[in-house]
Protein backbone atom coordinates (compact mmCIF):
# COMPACT_ATOMS: atom_id res chain seq x y z
CA UNK A 1 0.00 0.00 0.00
CA UNK A 2 1.25 3.74 -0.87
CA UNK A 3 1.65 6.47 0.84
CA UNK A 4 -2.01 8.75 -0.08
CA UNK A 5 -1.41 12.81 0.59
CA UNK A 6 -3.47 14.58 2.31
CA UNK A 7 -2.98 18.71 2.69
CA UNK A 8 -4.51 20.20 5.61
CA UNK A 9 -5.62 23.78 5.16
CA UNK A 10 -2.58 26.40 6.29
CA UNK A 11 -5.07 27.58 8.68
CA UNK A 12 -5.86 24.64 10.07
CA UNK A 13 -1.83 23.34 10.41
CA UNK A 14 -1.06 26.71 12.13
CA UNK A 15 -3.62 26.54 14.47
CA UNK A 16 -2.67 22.82 15.34
CA UNK A 17 1.11 23.68 15.85
CA UNK A 18 0.22 26.65 17.75
CA UNK A 19 -1.92 24.69 20.24
CA UNK A 20 0.82 22.32 20.56
CA UNK A 21 4.04 24.82 21.11
CA UNK A 22 1.32 26.44 23.90
CA UNK A 23 1.71 22.34 25.45
CA UNK A 24 4.97 21.50 24.92
CA UNK A 25 7.62 21.50 27.22
CA UNK A 26 10.65 20.11 25.40
CA UNK A 27 13.05 22.81 23.33
CA UNK A 28 16.17 22.26 21.04
CA UNK A 29 18.91 24.68 20.56
CA UNK A 30 19.21 25.16 16.81
CA UNK A 31 21.91 28.24 15.73
CA UNK A 32 21.68 28.65 11.97
CA UNK A 33 18.82 31.54 12.26
CA UNK A 34 19.60 34.90 12.62
CA UNK A 35 23.57 33.75 13.16
CA UNK A 36 22.70 33.68 16.90
CA UNK A 37 21.55 30.35 19.37
CA UNK A 38 17.88 29.79 19.44
CA UNK A 39 15.79 27.61 21.69
CA UNK A 40 13.19 26.07 19.37
CA UNK A 41 9.99 24.48 20.56
CA UNK A 42 9.90 20.92 19.62
CA UNK A 43 6.39 18.79 19.52
CA UNK A 44 4.66 15.77 17.80
CA UNK A 45 2.18 16.03 14.65
CA UNK A 46 0.21 13.80 12.82
CA UNK A 47 2.52 12.21 9.88
CA UNK A 48 -0.12 14.33 7.29
CA UNK A 49 0.12 17.46 8.59
CA UNK A 50 3.64 18.89 7.48
CA UNK A 51 3.74 19.57 3.84
CA UNK A 52 7.16 19.73 1.76
CA UNK A 53 9.04 22.83 1.00
CA UNK A 54 8.01 23.15 -2.78
CA UNK A 55 11.08 25.85 -3.08
CA UNK A 56 13.42 23.46 -1.84
CA UNK A 57 16.78 23.51 -4.04
CA UNK A 58 17.20 20.03 -3.95
CA UNK A 59 14.60 19.34 -6.11
CA UNK A 60 15.04 22.21 -8.80
CA UNK A 61 16.10 19.44 -11.62
CA UNK A 62 13.47 16.64 -10.85
CA UNK A 63 10.51 19.01 -10.96
CA UNK A 64 11.88 20.83 -13.89
CA UNK A 65 12.21 17.63 -15.25
CA UNK A 66 8.57 16.21 -14.61
CA UNK A 67 6.83 19.82 -15.44
CA UNK A 68 8.50 18.84 -19.19
CA UNK A 69 7.04 15.11 -18.82
CA UNK A 70 3.94 16.17 -18.34
CA UNK A 71 2.84 19.14 -20.00
CA UNK A 72 2.86 20.76 -16.85
CA UNK A 73 2.84 24.56 -16.50
CA UNK A 74 5.56 26.52 -14.86
CA UNK A 75 3.21 27.65 -11.82
CA UNK A 76 1.84 23.52 -10.85
CA UNK A 77 4.62 23.39 -7.74
CA UNK A 78 2.58 25.57 -5.61
CA UNK A 79 3.10 25.50 -1.93
CA UNK A 80 -0.84 24.01 -0.66
CA UNK A 81 -1.90 22.44 -3.78
CA UNK A 82 -2.01 18.79 -2.94
CA UNK A 83 -1.56 16.87 -6.33
CA UNK A 84 1.74 19.00 -6.36
CA UNK A 85 2.57 17.52 -2.68
CA UNK A 86 2.34 14.07 -4.11
CA UNK A 87 4.48 14.52 -7.25
CA UNK A 88 6.88 16.10 -5.04
CA UNK A 89 6.31 13.19 -2.28
CA UNK A 90 7.38 10.42 -5.28
CA UNK A 91 10.69 13.05 -5.88
CA UNK A 92 11.52 13.39 -2.43
CA UNK A 93 11.11 9.41 -2.07
CA UNK A 94 13.49 8.46 -5.09
CA UNK A 95 16.15 10.61 -3.12
CA UNK A 96 15.46 9.17 0.10
CA UNK A 97 16.40 5.54 -1.62
CA UNK A 98 19.68 6.59 -2.54
CA UNK A 99 22.58 5.57 -1.19
CA UNK A 100 25.98 7.23 -1.47
CA UNK A 101 29.54 6.32 -2.82
CA UNK A 102 27.13 2.66 -1.75
CA UNK A 103 29.09 3.10 1.94
CA UNK A 104 26.10 5.03 3.36
CA UNK A 105 23.01 3.85 3.57
CA UNK A 106 20.16 5.47 2.27
CA UNK A 107 17.78 7.74 4.27
CA UNK A 108 15.05 4.91 4.23
CA UNK A 109 17.73 2.31 5.28
CA UNK A 110 18.68 4.41 8.09
CA UNK A 111 14.87 5.19 9.32
CA UNK A 112 14.11 1.22 9.10
CA UNK A 113 16.91 0.98 11.58
CA UNK A 114 16.67 3.57 13.73
CA UNK A 115 13.32 5.42 13.33
CA UNK A 116 13.29 9.19 13.96
CA UNK A 117 16.11 10.73 15.83
CA UNK A 118 16.04 13.90 14.77
CA UNK A 119 12.70 16.47 15.15
CA UNK A 120 12.49 18.01 11.54
CA UNK A 121 12.59 21.66 11.16
CA UNK A 122 9.54 23.51 10.36
CA UNK A 123 7.93 26.89 10.00
CA UNK A 124 4.62 27.86 12.24
CA UNK A 125 2.59 26.55 9.20
CA UNK A 126 3.99 23.16 9.11
CA UNK A 127 6.01 23.74 5.83
CA UNK A 128 9.14 21.53 6.30
CA UNK A 129 12.44 23.57 5.86
CA UNK A 130 14.67 20.66 6.54
CA UNK A 131 14.14 16.86 6.56
CA UNK A 132 11.60 16.58 3.38
CA UNK A 133 13.72 13.33 2.33
CA UNK A 134 12.85 11.62 5.43
CA UNK A 135 9.52 12.75 6.17
CA UNK A 136 8.97 11.01 3.05
CA UNK A 137 10.80 8.07 3.71
CA UNK A 138 8.76 7.68 7.18
CA UNK A 139 5.75 8.18 5.15
CA UNK A 140 6.19 5.99 2.18
CA UNK A 141 7.53 2.93 5.34
CA UNK A 142 4.52 3.85 7.05
CA UNK A 143 2.13 3.42 4.07
CA UNK A 144 3.48 0.25 3.40
CA UNK A 145 3.01 -1.06 6.57
CA UNK A 146 1.20 0.82 9.58
CA UNK A 147 1.72 -1.55 11.91
CA UNK A 148 5.00 -2.48 11.59
CA UNK A 149 6.36 1.39 11.31
CA UNK A 150 3.20 2.52 13.59
CA UNK A 151 6.30 4.80 15.71
CA UNK A 152 5.66 7.40 11.58
CA UNK A 153 2.02 7.57 12.94
CA UNK A 154 3.63 11.12 14.14
CA UNK A 155 6.63 13.25 13.58
CA UNK A 156 8.85 15.24 15.64
CA UNK A 157 9.44 18.72 14.46
CA UNK A 158 11.22 21.72 15.76
CA UNK A 159 9.49 24.64 15.02
CA UNK A 160 10.80 28.50 13.56
CA UNK A 161 9.04 31.20 14.58
CA UNK A 162 6.37 32.63 12.70
CA UNK A 163 7.51 36.26 12.31
CA UNK A 164 10.62 34.18 9.75
CA UNK A 165 10.63 35.32 6.48
CA UNK A 166 11.12 33.55 3.35
CA UNK A 167 14.90 34.92 2.86
CA UNK A 168 15.64 33.79 6.14
CA UNK A 169 14.15 30.15 5.16
CA UNK A 170 15.91 30.15 2.04
CA UNK A 171 19.51 31.10 4.14
CA UNK A 172 18.80 28.36 6.64
CA UNK A 173 18.25 25.51 3.95
CA UNK A 174 21.43 26.59 2.57
CA UNK A 175 23.41 26.62 5.95
CA UNK A 176 22.20 23.08 6.60
CA UNK A 177 23.04 21.95 3.45
CA UNK A 178 26.04 23.35 2.38
CA UNK A 179 28.01 21.85 5.91
CA UNK A 180 30.05 19.07 5.30
CA UNK A 181 28.43 16.02 6.41
CA UNK A 182 27.61 12.41 5.32
CA UNK A 183 24.42 13.51 3.56
CA UNK A 184 23.51 13.28 -0.06
CA UNK A 185 25.01 16.89 -1.78
CA UNK A 186 22.98 18.69 -3.81
CA UNK A 187 23.67 18.15 -7.84
CA UNK A 188 25.56 20.25 -9.68
CA UNK A 189 22.58 21.84 -11.28
CA UNK A 190 20.49 22.36 -8.30
CA UNK A 191 23.42 24.03 -6.23
CA UNK A 192 24.14 27.03 -9.40
CA UNK A 193 20.67 27.41 -9.00
CA UNK A 194 20.65 28.29 -5.00
CA UNK A 195 23.87 30.30 -5.92
CA UNK A 196 22.16 32.21 -8.72
CA UNK A 197 18.77 32.72 -7.56
CA UNK A 198 20.58 33.82 -3.92
CA UNK A 199 22.82 35.89 -6.09
CA UNK A 200 19.18 37.50 -7.90
CA UNK A 201 17.79 38.24 -4.39
CA UNK A 202 20.86 40.51 -3.68
CA UNK A 203 23.50 38.58 -2.12
CA UNK A 204 26.70 39.75 -3.23
CA UNK A 205 29.28 36.97 -3.89
CA UNK A 206 31.27 37.80 -0.73
CA UNK A 207 28.22 37.23 1.30
CA UNK A 208 27.80 33.64 -0.96
CA UNK A 209 30.73 32.28 -0.29
CA UNK A 210 30.68 32.90 3.38
CA UNK A 211 27.05 31.50 3.66
CA UNK A 212 28.12 28.17 1.52
CA UNK A 213 31.54 27.54 2.64
CA UNK A 214 32.56 28.09 -0.88
CA UNK A 215 35.59 30.41 -2.40
CA UNK A 216 34.49 33.41 -4.27
CA UNK A 217 35.68 31.07 -7.25
CA UNK A 218 33.34 28.61 -7.20
CA UNK A 219 30.37 31.08 -6.62
CA UNK A 220 31.48 32.92 -9.72
CA UNK A 221 32.51 29.38 -11.08
CA UNK A 222 28.70 27.68 -10.71
CA UNK A 223 26.81 30.95 -11.91
CA UNK A 224 29.06 30.90 -14.99
CA UNK A 225 28.40 27.06 -15.51
CA UNK A 226 24.35 27.81 -15.27
CA UNK A 227 24.79 30.01 -17.79
CA UNK A 228 25.98 27.80 -20.32
CA UNK A 229 23.58 25.08 -19.44
CA UNK A 230 20.76 26.91 -19.59
CA UNK A 231 21.99 28.62 -23.61
CA UNK A 232 23.07 25.14 -24.42
CA UNK A 233 19.48 23.31 -23.46
CA UNK A 234 17.26 26.54 -24.88
CA UNK A 235 19.45 27.77 -27.56
CA UNK A 236 21.05 24.44 -29.17
CA UNK A 237 18.46 21.48 -27.61
CA UNK A 238 15.46 23.90 -27.79
CA UNK A 239 14.56 22.18 -24.31
CA UNK A 240 14.95 25.02 -21.91
CA UNK A 241 15.20 23.46 -18.10
CA UNK A 242 16.03 19.90 -19.26
CA UNK A 243 18.66 19.23 -16.50
CA UNK A 244 18.58 16.26 -15.50
CA UNK A 245 20.11 14.99 -19.14
CA UNK A 246 22.76 17.21 -18.28
CA UNK A 247 23.45 16.30 -14.90
CA UNK A 248 26.39 14.37 -15.93
CA UNK A 249 28.42 16.74 -17.47
CA UNK A 250 28.81 19.06 -15.08
CA UNK A 251 32.86 19.36 -16.00
CA UNK A 252 32.21 20.89 -19.55
CA UNK A 253 30.18 22.94 -18.57
CA UNK A 254 32.25 24.47 -15.56
CA UNK A 255 35.02 24.54 -18.17
CA UNK A 256 32.88 26.46 -20.68
CA UNK A 257 32.16 28.74 -17.88
CA UNK A 258 35.69 29.63 -16.89
CA UNK A 259 37.22 29.67 -21.31
CA UNK A 260 33.92 31.63 -22.62
CA UNK A 261 33.78 34.12 -20.36
CA UNK A 262 36.92 35.64 -21.66
CA UNK A 263 35.91 35.76 -24.81
CA UNK A 264 33.40 37.86 -26.76
CA UNK A 265 31.55 38.52 -30.03
CA UNK A 266 32.13 35.45 -32.71
CA UNK A 267 34.79 34.62 -30.95
CA UNK A 268 32.68 33.57 -28.05
CA UNK A 269 29.55 31.69 -29.58
CA UNK A 270 32.12 29.64 -31.74
CA UNK A 271 33.78 28.57 -29.19
CA UNK A 272 30.61 27.65 -27.39
CA UNK A 273 29.18 25.81 -30.25
CA UNK A 274 32.46 23.42 -30.38
CA UNK A 275 31.89 23.04 -26.40
CA UNK A 276 28.08 22.22 -27.48
CA UNK A 277 29.08 19.91 -29.90
CA UNK A 278 31.68 17.65 -27.99
CA UNK A 279 28.46 17.75 -25.10
CA UNK A 280 26.61 15.97 -27.90
CA UNK A 281 29.05 13.65 -28.79
CA UNK A 282 30.19 12.39 -24.73
CA UNK A 283 26.21 11.83 -24.68
CA UNK A 284 26.75 9.32 -28.14
CA UNK A 285 29.36 8.29 -26.41
CA UNK A 286 31.80 9.23 -29.19
CA UNK A 287 34.24 11.35 -27.05
CA UNK A 288 37.10 9.66 -26.89
CA UNK A 289 39.05 9.97 -23.96
CA UNK A 290 38.96 12.47 -20.94
CA UNK A 291 37.15 15.53 -21.08
CA UNK A 292 39.57 17.55 -19.70
CA UNK A 293 42.06 16.69 -22.53
CA UNK A 294 39.62 19.16 -25.34
CA UNK A 295 39.10 21.90 -22.89
CA UNK A 296 41.58 23.61 -25.07
CA UNK A 297 39.49 23.39 -28.00
CA UNK A 298 37.44 26.18 -27.14
CA UNK A 299 39.70 27.76 -24.87
CA UNK A 300 43.14 28.91 -26.11
CA UNK A 301 42.98 26.91 -29.15
CA UNK A 302 39.69 27.68 -30.28
CA UNK A 303 41.02 30.22 -32.97
CA UNK A 304 43.25 27.64 -34.52
CA UNK A 305 40.94 24.78 -34.48
CA UNK A 306 38.48 27.71 -36.29
CA UNK A 307 40.98 28.53 -39.17
CA UNK A 308 41.79 24.70 -40.11
CA UNK A 309 37.98 23.39 -39.84
CA UNK A 310 37.48 26.19 -42.23
CA UNK A 311 40.09 25.16 -44.58
CA UNK A 312 38.97 21.72 -43.92
CA UNK A 313 35.43 22.37 -44.82
CA UNK A 314 36.00 24.91 -47.64
CA UNK A 315 34.45 27.73 -45.87
CA UNK A 316 35.86 31.37 -46.46
CA UNK A 317 36.25 33.14 -43.15
CA UNK A 318 36.01 36.85 -44.18
CA UNK A 319 36.66 40.34 -42.14
CA UNK A 320 34.17 40.85 -39.67
CA UNK A 321 31.48 43.25 -40.12
CA UNK A 322 30.47 43.94 -35.74
CA UNK A 323 27.66 41.06 -35.31
CA UNK A 324 27.52 38.80 -32.10
CA UNK A 325 28.20 41.48 -29.68
CA UNK A 326 31.33 42.98 -31.65
CA UNK A 327 31.99 46.56 -30.78
CA UNK A 328 32.25 49.73 -32.51
CA UNK A 329 35.48 51.99 -31.56
CA UNK A 330 34.25 55.41 -32.79
CA UNK A 331 37.69 57.21 -32.68
CA UNK A 332 39.37 54.75 -34.42
CA UNK A 333 37.27 53.34 -37.07
CA UNK A 334 37.87 50.07 -36.27
CA UNK A 335 35.64 46.59 -35.75
CA UNK A 336 36.60 44.55 -33.15
CA UNK A 337 35.59 41.04 -34.09
CA UNK A 338 36.04 38.70 -30.73
CA UNK A 339 39.66 39.90 -30.64
CA UNK A 340 39.95 38.08 -34.27
CA UNK A 341 40.14 40.01 -37.46
CA UNK A 342 37.97 38.04 -39.52
CA UNK A 343 34.16 36.59 -38.80
CA UNK A 344 33.22 33.19 -37.84
CA UNK A 345 29.73 33.56 -39.27
CA UNK A 346 29.57 30.87 -42.21
CA UNK A 347 31.13 28.37 -39.33
CA UNK A 348 28.81 29.61 -37.23
CA UNK A 349 25.94 28.80 -39.34
CA UNK A 350 27.49 25.90 -40.50
CA UNK A 351 27.42 24.36 -36.80
CA UNK A 352 23.64 25.53 -36.34
CA UNK A 353 21.86 23.82 -39.28
CA UNK A 354 20.63 20.74 -37.71
CA UNK A 355 21.44 18.70 -40.90
CA UNK A 356 25.27 19.25 -40.96
CA UNK A 357 26.07 18.33 -37.38
CA UNK A 358 26.58 15.48 -37.02
CA UNK A 359 29.43 15.39 -40.06
CA UNK A 360 30.74 18.72 -38.60
CA UNK A 361 31.02 16.76 -35.51
CA UNK A 362 33.20 14.24 -36.86
CA UNK A 363 35.30 16.59 -38.68
CA UNK A 364 36.13 19.11 -35.48
CA UNK A 365 37.30 15.96 -33.66
CA UNK A 366 39.55 14.87 -36.58
CA UNK A 367 40.87 18.53 -36.67
CA UNK A 368 41.49 18.54 -32.74
CA UNK A 369 43.33 15.41 -33.16
CA UNK A 370 45.79 16.58 -35.90
CA UNK A 371 46.45 19.36 -33.94
CA UNK A 372 47.07 17.35 -30.43
CA UNK A 373 49.00 14.82 -32.75
CA UNK A 374 51.16 18.55 -34.31
CA UNK A 375 51.62 20.00 -31.30
CA UNK A 376 53.29 16.60 -29.88
CA UNK A 377 55.61 16.49 -32.36
CA UNK A 378 56.98 20.41 -31.78
CA UNK A 379 57.19 19.24 -27.97
CA UNK A 380 59.37 16.12 -29.17
CA UNK A 381 61.24 18.36 -31.57
CA UNK A 382 61.57 21.12 -28.47
CA UNK A 383 62.93 18.71 -25.72
CA UNK A 384 66.25 18.19 -26.52
CA UNK A 385 66.73 22.02 -26.94
CA UNK A 386 64.69 22.30 -23.07
CA UNK A 387 67.20 19.28 -21.68
CA UNK A 388 70.18 21.18 -22.79
CA UNK A 389 69.30 24.77 -21.10
CA UNK A 390 67.64 22.43 -17.63
CA UNK A 391 71.71 20.75 -18.10
CA UNK A 392 73.23 24.09 -18.91
CA UNK A 393 71.99 26.02 -15.73
CA UNK A 394 72.31 22.91 -13.30
CA UNK A 395 75.84 23.56 -14.25
CA UNK A 396 76.09 27.42 -13.92
CA UNK A 397 75.08 26.52 -10.09
CA UNK A 398 77.44 24.51 -9.39
CA UNK A 399 79.48 26.27 -6.81
CA UNK A 400 83.01 24.11 -5.92
CA UNK A 401 84.13 26.80 -2.82
CA UNK A 402 82.86 24.45 -0.31
CA UNK A 403 83.66 20.77 -1.70
CA UNK A 404 84.68 18.14 0.27
CA UNK A 405 88.48 17.52 -0.99
CA UNK A 406 87.11 13.25 -1.17
CA UNK A 407 84.63 14.36 -3.62
CA UNK A 408 86.87 16.11 -5.98
CA UNK A 409 87.98 12.70 -7.71
CA UNK A 410 84.60 11.75 -8.11
CA UNK A 411 83.58 15.35 -9.38
CA UNK A 412 86.53 15.46 -11.52
CA UNK A 413 85.02 12.02 -13.66
CA UNK A 414 82.04 13.59 -13.68
CA UNK A 415 83.29 16.74 -15.49
CA UNK A 416 85.13 14.17 -17.63
CA UNK A 417 81.87 12.48 -18.83
CA UNK A 418 79.68 15.36 -19.13
CA UNK A 419 82.58 17.01 -21.47
CA UNK A 420 82.10 13.07 -23.34
CA UNK A 421 78.27 13.85 -23.93
CA UNK A 422 79.05 17.73 -25.29
CA UNK A 423 81.46 16.09 -27.88
CA UNK A 424 78.87 13.57 -28.91
CA UNK A 425 76.25 16.22 -29.08
CA UNK A 426 78.36 18.55 -30.87
CA UNK A 427 79.41 16.04 -33.33
CA UNK A 428 75.61 15.17 -33.67
CA UNK A 429 74.45 18.90 -34.23
CA UNK A 430 77.35 19.41 -36.94
CA UNK A 431 76.25 16.45 -38.70
CA UNK A 432 72.72 17.59 -38.85
CA UNK A 433 73.06 21.30 -40.08
CA UNK A 434 75.36 20.00 -42.53
CA UNK A 435 72.66 17.35 -43.95
CA UNK A 436 70.13 20.51 -43.51
CA UNK A 437 72.34 22.72 -45.96
CA UNK A 438 73.00 20.09 -48.46
CA UNK A 439 69.25 19.34 -48.89
CA UNK A 440 68.72 23.32 -49.17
Amino acid sequence: MTYEMKVEPSKVRAEMISTRISASKESETFHEYQNREHKLPVISLPLHVPIYRMANFRTRTAQQSYLRREGKVSAFFQQENEAAQAIQHQILVKFAEEERDRSIASIVGVLKDEKQRQPLLVTSLGVVVNGNRRLAAMRKLYGEDSSQYREFSHVKCMVLPSSISEDEVVEIEVRLQMKRRTELPYNWIDEAIAIRELRDSGKSVKDLAALMNKSKGDIEDAINALAEADLFLSDRRGTPGDYESIESAKELFFDMGASLSAKQGESQELSRRFAWTLIEKRGRGGLPGRVYNFNPMFGKKADEVAERLAERMGVELQAGDGEYGDTQDDDFDINIVGGSEVSYKPLIALFDDPTAREELGDELLEVWDSIVEADKGKKRAQQPLNLIQQANSKLTEVDLTGAAPASLVAIEKQLDAIEGNVARLRNVVLKKRSDSSKLS
